[in-house]
C-alpha cells in the first residue's frame, strides 16, 4: 500500500544522503514530501536536482537559547505545513525541527545521526528509530537521552549511501587540485582553535602551492567576504561559484582539507588525502577513519605545517582507495532499506 512519507532536509548533506531514498520510495509507489531550511547550499542542491520542496527556516546562528528558540519556530512552522497532509512517516538526518513536528502531529519518526556529542534529547523524547553508524558511542547517544531500544548501529558511514569508492578522474595534465572547506561558524561545535587552524591553513596554501590550484567552498555567504582578498593577491587560489556536485570536484581532487563535516568523510570514503581541522570533540567516525588512515586530523600549527600538499602533477603519487577497507557499501544499503521499508509495511 502507498504511503506519504515526509523527509525534512536542514543541511547540504542530508541532499545528497537522501536522494537515493526519494528515487526508491517513489519506485516503489510511496508519495515523497520535502521540507528544507535556507542553510548553506541545501536548496541550491535541491534545485539542481530538480526536486519540488517547501523551504522553511533558516540560519541559526546566536547563543544556546537563541538557536533552540529558532528551532522551536521552525518546528512549528513544519508542524504547520505537514497538518492534514496525512503523512505515515517522517525522515530526516538529526533534524531537532522536524522530529518535534512530527511528534505534535503523532508522526512516527525515524532519524539519523552521525555525530554523538550533539543535544540529543529531543530524537530520544520525539523519535521511534535513531540509526547510527557502528563507530558511534552508543554509550554516549544513552547518556545524552536516547533510550537504548531506539538506537539502531549501522555498518559504515552514512556517507557510502551515494558515494562509489571506486573512481577517480583526474587527469595527468591538470594542475593538482586542493579543496578546502571553511568551519561552520554557524554550528554549536565551532571552536576559536578550528577558526586559527583555518586561517593557518590558509596562509599556508597561499605560499606554498604556487603549482596547485586551490578551490574554496564558502560554507555561508560571508565567508566569500572573507576569502575575496586572499583570491585576489593569489591567482591559483578561487572561490566556488554556484553549487557543483560536491562527488564531481572530489573526484578531481588531491586533497581535501575541511573543517570536519561531511566532506571531508566523502574524501576519505573515495580514498583521496583528506585532512580535517575540526576543533569540536572528536567523534567516533573520525576516529574510525583516523583509524583506518583515511583521515588525518590537524590539531595545532605544527599539523598545518606538515600537512603533505600535491607538488606538481608529474610528481604526484597515483591516488588510490586507501588499503585498509571501510564495510561493503552494498551491505549498509541492504541494511537500512530494510530497516525503513518494515516500517512502512506496519503503518
Amino acid at each position: 500500500m502507498a504511503k506519504t512519507i515526509w523527509i525534512d532536509l536542514e543541511n547540504s548533506p542530508h541532499v545528497p544522503f537522501f536522494l537515493p531514498w526519494i528515487g526508491r520510495l517513489r519506485e516503489t509507489g510511496h508519495e515523497v514530501l520535502l521540507t528544507a531550511r535556507d542553510l548553506s547550499q541545501t536548496l541550491e542542491l535541491l534545485r539542481l536536482e530538480n526536486l519540488e520542496f517547501t523551504a522553511l527556516g533558516g540560519h541559526s546562528a546566536g547563543s544556546k537559547p537563541a538557536r533552540a528558540a529558532r528551532s522551536m519556530g521552525r518546528a512549528v512552522g513544519l508542524a504547520n505545513w505537514a497538518r492534514g497532509r496525512s503523512i505515515d512517516l517522517a525522515l530526516s538526518h538529526g533534524s531537532r525541527a522536524g522530529a518535534m513536528a512530527a511528534a505534535t502531529l503523532r508522526i512516527p519518526a525515524l532519524t539519523f545521526i552521525d555525530y554523538e556529542f550533539v543535544s540529543l534529547r529531543a530524537f530520544g523524547l520525539c523519535c521511534q528509530r535513531v540509526f547510527v553508524p557502528e563507530a558511534v558511542s552508543v554509550d554516549a547517544m544513552v547518556a545524552g537521552g536516547v533510550p537504548l531500544d531506539r538506537i539502531v548501529q549501522y555498518p559504515g558511514i552514512k556517507e557510502q549511501l551515494y558515494l562509489d569508492s571506486d573512481g577517480a578522474s583526474l587527469h595527468p595534465d591538470d594542475p593538482p587540485l586542493v579543496l578546502v572547506r571553511p568551519p561552520a561558524r554557524l554550528a554549536h561545535y565551532h571552536t576559536a582553535q578550528s577558526a586559527a587552524l583555518y586561517q593557518k591553513l590558509l596562509d599556508r596554501l597561499a605560499t606554498g602551492t604556487p603549482n596547485c590550484r586551490v578551490l574554496v567552498l564558502p560554507r555561508y555567504e560571508t565567508d566569500r567576504n572573507d576569502l575575496a582578498p586572499i583570491a585576489a593577491a593569489h591567482p591559483h587560489i578561487s572561490i566556488a561559484e554556484g553549487s557543483e556536485s560536491a562527488e564531481s570536484l572530489l573526484r578531481r581532487a588531491s586533497l581535501v582539507v575541511s573543517g570536519g563535516g561531511t566532506m571531508v568523510r566523502e574524501a576519505a570514503v573515495l580514498g583521496i588525502p583528506a585532512a580535517s581541522f575540526f576543533g569540536g570533540r572528536l567523534g567516533g567516525v573520525d576516529r574510525r577513519l583516523i583509524e583506518l588512515g583515511r583521515l588525518v586530523l590537524l590539531e595545532n600549527d605544527d599539523d598545518v605545517a606538515s600537512l603533505a600538499l600535491p607538488g606538481q602533477a608529474a610528481d604526484r603519487p597515483e591516488r588510490t582507495v586507501r588499503p585498509q577497507p571501510l564495510p561493503e557499501t552494498a551491505e549498509l544499503r541492504v541494511f537500512l532499506e530494510r530497516e525503513v521499508f518494515s516500517w512502512l509495511e506496519t503503518r
